[in-house]
């Protein structure tokens, strides 16, 4: 159980992280469209697998 906590905090961890990247990154002023490619981007390259 305690394993499992562990796994889904650092996923959590990681997808939190590419989220502030893309924002701070691309800042304010574009469509949702945008920030949700560049996230799914930011996602892959840490390993992730996005599903759209």
């Amino acid at each position: 159980m305690n394993a499992d906590k562990e796994s889904l905090n650092a996923a959590a961890e990681r997808i939190i992280g590419c989220a502030l990247s893309v924002s701070n990154t691309l800042g304010a002023g574009f469509l949702e469209k945008v920030y949700e490619n560049a996230l799914a981007h930011e996602l892959r390259k840490t390993g992730l697998t996005v599903i759209a």
